[in-house]
């Protein structure tokens, strides 16, 4: 479990993807979109029988709220109906994901374009970065290739409760590649803001409307308002894959509500050494989790695509 430990793991079985979706051990938009396309290959390949009654409405149930998922599962179903044999619809998954790497990229570099103009004091909510989004990341793709010109960004991780994505892995990522970064309670944010330290606000989504409002990992829509009453622009930085032109506004995007354990109990490494699970609050008290939030396109300084910067008016296709 990073930070404590990097594995990688491997199944032949299509349910271990799916419940590695579900459970979270894939997690971030695109990286669940492109693991929902291999898996749905893998499914193809060892019981194509079921894969339209079982297997397709399986790995759509995984995940409710990133679009990534849907989009992913639609296009194998496309491919599916010319009746293809394994390796063409393998082909089809890494296509898939391929091209999300290539978005990653090119988003980056139009977003290291705006944090260039002055912008180098960087905060930055969840993990939007490779963990999260097959290769590069999305909201710090801009940062990895301002570090690779030669810049020196520097970075304020929000430690993201409750499952802490920001402290164990956006910061992990980053102390990996050499970027200057600070871990921070998240309702440290506003203050950082209100002192003058933060340039700039950098996250990704798991699903933009098509009137632009945003739906990302909750806190997103509180740091919204920070920026806005400090004047500190905010991008959201994605891929098109993660625009539902089919969704109006924020109000029309479900939003998952988690289980209380997230709330009640952390995980870590014990003075032993070993993983371990611990109980933070009262047992038996009940919980609110909700792990989205949604941020009105008016909050935003500037959505950022591979194409570009977007413009409200204009989904991307």
């Amino acid at each position: 479990m990073l930070p404590f430990r990097f594995e990688q793991v491997t199944s032949k079985n299509p349910e271990d993807v799916a419940l590695a979706i579900e459970t979270m051990q894939i997690r971030g938009a695109p990286s669940i979109g492109a693991a929902a396309a291999l898996g749905l290959a893998l499914a193809w390949s060892v019981d194509r029988r079921r894969f339209s009654d079982f297997w397709l409405p399986r790995f759509r149930s995984t995940r409710p709220t990133a679009v990534n998922l849907f989009h992913a599962c639609d296009e194998m179903e496309v491919c599916s109906k010319t009746e293809p044999d394994a390796a063409t619809m393998i082909e089809c998954a890494v296509n898939y994901a391929d091209a999300e790497v290539d978005a990653n990229r090119r988003m980056g570099g139009h977003m290291a374009e705006l944090l260039a103009v002055g912008e180098r004091r960087i905060l930055t909510h969840c993990n939007a970065g490779w963990l999260a989004a097959v290769d590069w990341g999305t909201a710090t793709s801009g940062i990895y290739q301002l570090a690779q010109a030669g810049e020196s960004p520097f970075v304020w991780v929000d430690e993201t409760r409750p499952r802490l994505q920001g402290s164990r892995l956006t910061a992990w990522e980053l102390y990996q590649a050499g970027i200057d970064c600070r871990i921070q309670a998240d309702s440290a944010a506003a203050w950082m803001m209100a002192k003058g330290e933060v340039d700039a606000i950098v996250v990704g989504a798991d699903r933009i409307a098509s009137n632009g409002d945003v739906a990302n990992k909750v806190g997103t829509y509180a740091l919204s308002l920070a920026a806005k009453e400090h004047g500190v622009p905010m991008y959201v930085v994605a891929p098109s894959s993660t625009f539902d032109i089919a969704c109006d506004s924020g109000l029309d995007i479900p939003i998952e509500t988690r289980c209380d354990e997230e709330l009640l109990s952390m995980s870590g490494v014990g003075s032993d050494g070993q993983l371990c699970q611990l109980s933070i609050a009262t047992s038996g008290v009940r919980c609110n989790n909700p792990a989205f939030d949604v941020t009105p396109y008016a909050n935003l300084t500037a959505i950022v695509s591979e194409q570009g910067i977007w413009n409200r008016g204009e989904p991307e296709k």
